[in-house]
């Protein structure tokens, strides 16, 4: 394509490009229009085929020169990207745009694009591996939890209700304040006596019960109180206990590990454990490491950013923390609680660390002429069939459509180059304990709250 073009630097991330199309090349497509509607069009008095280009002219001229745009403005602006060697972010911006037949076709376009900048050393750095120990107090801690899992309710028929004891109940609930005509019903809820969380009148008024008593009382709920629906309000329950139950846990023995359908001892469950903490301790020394190291390449740098990109990551991220709230069993009124310009902007703040990282890391990819085979998207997409029991055409003809596949290989490709700066990283391994973690951890600041979910009526 015969075109002229003017790049013009407005920022760092943006420019400006003034794009000319040479006549011939503009009188070549309105010419190949034209042959395709005597072709096919369909006017009155006519044979197909055999329509005249004037008459041609003059019923079809704004439906022909909308389709000679379409055909030339994309191709040209693609052209002057690929000739200057831009990486173009986001969309277009089309401007003074000037188009007739037997004239050139002249437009502006601004574009973002990646910013360009110098790679700094990414191939002596130093960092600590910080792996911790599996002690034998880790061990039986994992045990406990796994008699947890598989521990059972049974019914408590020879004593009253006490702590740790799970007591069923059939609610109903009155309003005091503010008065509502409508009860509140719920059948088979489960309170924990002394559980965390259960609101104190619960607690006070279901210890020492025994199946069949009805207890009364009345609940003044915070106007904090997580449920948003009953957070200020007063009630007075009526409770009738259905079942009165404690937290029995399985035997620590051989035919506890038999159970469990791999071991004969519980010798051998219990190494197993072992081997799975140090697997664990080694996935999670890894992940820190990598973290570690990509801060300093990424602290290296301070370029401005496309906005596009920075825009289009931050709502990702939103997404997926409503994607995680849903997954978890948020009330969806409990949305209403949430600031949300508030959490955008820090949600911003994290995406614009996630693009100048995405960005460092693709120039030393690129710089490596790091490449992802074919068979290795493939792989992927394979495991992913597997993860979700779908066929693998499925997978992939979905993951086309979406452009999953192209993320599939930017994700490999990023840990490729990931791959090449711990490869030659000087890293010391050290070994901590969980207490040497803790108490490092008390010295810390303490995080940022995290959204909540809504509880029971017997909880907060």
């Amino acid at each position: 394509m015969k075109l002229e073009v003017a790049v013009t630097d407005t920022a760092q991330c943006k420019k400006d490009l003034a794009i000319e199309v040479s006549v011939d090349e503009v009188q070549q497509e309105f010419n190949k229009t034209y042959e395709a509607y005597t072709r096919y069009a369909k006017v009155p008095g006519f044979r197909p085929g055999h329509v005249p280009r004037g008459v041609i002219k003059q019923r079809f001229s704004k439906e022909i020169k909308d389709e000679v745009l379409g055909q030339l403005l994309p191709h040209a602006l693609q052209h002057a990207i690929s000739d200057h060697n831009l990486h173009v972010v986001g969309s277009p911006e089309i401007n003074d745009l000037s188009f007739n037949e037997g004239e050139p076709l002249r437009f502006k376009a601004s574009v973002e694009v990646v910013p360009e900048f110098e790679l700094k050393d990414y191939k002596s750095l130093k960092a600590v591996k910080r792996v911790a120990r599996v002690t034998d107090e880790d061990v039986d801690r994992t045990f406990d939890q796994l008699r947890e899992q598989w521990a059972q309710l049974v019914p408590v028929e020879d004593r009253p209700a006490q702590e740790g004891d799970y007591v069923s109940i059939n609610l109903v609930g009155k309003y005091v304040q503010p008065e509502e005509a409508e009860e509140l019903k719920a059948d088979e809820v489960v309170i924990e006596l002394g559980g965390e969380g259960v609101q104190p009148e619960f607690d006070e008024h279901l210890r020492g019960v025994k199946v069949e008593d009805v207890r009364e009382f009345r609940v003044v709920y915070p106007e904090d109180f997580t449920a948003k629906g009953l957070a200020g309000k007063t009630l007075d329950f009526t409770a009738t206990v259905t079942a009165v139950r404690q937290k029995e846990l399985p035997e620590a023995d051989d035919e506890f590990a038999q159970e469990l359908g791999q071991f004969q001892t519980l010798a051998e469950l219990k190494q197993k454990l072992r081997e799975d903490l140090g697997h664990n301790a080694e996935r999670q020394a890894d992940m820190r490491l990598r973290d570690e190291l990509v801060e300093q390449v990424v602290n290296a740098y301070d370029f401005p950013l496309p906005d596009s990109m920075v825009e289009k990551q931050t709502n990702e991220r939103l997404r997926d923390l409503i994607y995680h709230m849903v997954r978890s069993g948020m009330a969806p009124q409990s949305a209403d609680q949430i600031n949300w310009e508030e959490r955008r902007a820090e949600e911003r703040i994290h995406a614009v660390r996630d693009v100048r990282m995405a960005i460092v890391i693709g120039y030393i990819a690129d710089a490596e002429k790091i490449q992802v085979a074919t068979a290795e998207v493939d792989a992927e997409v394979a495991s992913l069939a597997a993860a979700s029991r779908e066929p693998v055409d499925a997978v992939r003809a979905r993951l086309t459509k979406e452009g999953g596949l192209a993320s599939i290989e930017n994700r490999l490709r990023y840990q490729k180059a990931l791959d090449v700066i711990v490869k030659n990283a000087e890293i010391t391994v050290e070994e901590f304990t969980d207490n040497q973690e803790t108490a490092a951890a008390d010295d810390q600041p303490p995080a940022d709250s995290q959204v909540t979910d809504s509880q029971p009526a017997g909880q907060s």
